[in-house]
């Protein structure tokens, strides 16, 4: 009866610890409530696991002491898994019409707004404004347009996709520096990839990545003057990352601020 009670604590330990930290990330990074539900729950199978195993040849007190190691080594395995995933085994199918636009990124839209012309577009985050210069230094872009802003967690899928079936008329690539998109002048100064889509009749559609200031990487699958098929990986941003898509003013907008949104499942507009 002492050696079940005992287990019960550790069971009790590993849930208490593991969901105030899934709690904490949800708090932080705003990660999906359903992300957080189920990457608990797995983590907390694993570590209840690896436990069973650990008390066949340590003691019993001395595990409770490494459970949070066990559980931080677990959750930073399924964050990895899922930072780097491609969704192959659920296939995004998503049956558009030529005028709708899909979605460049998995993530939250924390702003929509329209920007008139010759009015240079400004991101807001958290309640501060930053303006984006370079977005407004391409003449393929026509104005007015929309502005989107989408704000990838680590638990979305960090792949990106062509919004529209179009010619990539500029991919452009911006150096910049260390800075945390927490930073309000972020989204002008850490690394950026400008990409415009050109539809069969004329109409641009642009995606913005942007990094962050850790690992200042975007890795891009295609090159300017390539075709590319909407729903198409064209892309990548290694950590901490938020996509601006530039849209049409004439365009009806299909989501609304705080929707969770995803490649190849979720209309962002049509034209």
């Amino acid at each position: 009866m002492e050696h079940l009670m005992s287990y019960i604590m550790l069971l009790g330990e590993i849930v208490i610890v593991s969901t105030t930290m899934y709690m904490f990330m949800h708090r932080k990074t705003h990660i999906s409530l359903n992300y957080m539900y189920k990457d608990n729950l797995l983590n907390i199978i694993i570590v209840t696991i690896a436990t069973y195993f650990c008390l066949r040849s340590i003691a019993i007190e001395i595990c409770a002491i490494i459970i949070p190691i066990f559980i931080l080594a677990s959750a930073g395995i399924l964050f990895v898994i899922r930072f780097y995933r491609k969704p192959f085994w659920r296939r995004r199918v998503l049956k558009t019409l030529p005028n709708q636009i899909i979605s460049s990124a998995d993530g939250r839209v924390i702003y929509i707004k329209q920007v008139q012309s010759g009015e240079i577009p400004v991101s807001v985050k958290n309640g501060v404004k930053a303006t984006l210069t370079e977005i407004a230094q391409t003449e393929i872009i026509v104005y007015p347009c929309w502005l989107i802003g989408i704000e990838m967690t680590p638990f979305d899928v960090h792949r990106n996709a062509a919004p529209i079936d179009g010619k990539i008329v500029l991919n452009k690539h911006i150096l910049g520096g260390f800075r945390s998109l927490k930073d309000p002048e972020a989204l002008a100064h850490n690394e950026r990839n400008t990409m415009v889509f050109k539809m069969r009749n004329g109409t641009n559609v642009g995606i913005v990545q942007t990094a962050s200031r850790l690992v200042r990487r975007i890795v891009t699958y295609r090159k300017e003057g390539d075709w590319v098929q909407k729903g198409e990986w064209i892309g990548m941003i290694k950590f901490g990352s938020q996509v601006d898509m530039i849209i049409p003013a004439d365009s009806r907008v299909c989501v609304k601020i705080g929707d969770q949104v995803y490649v190849n499942e979720t209309i962002i507009a049509e034209l």
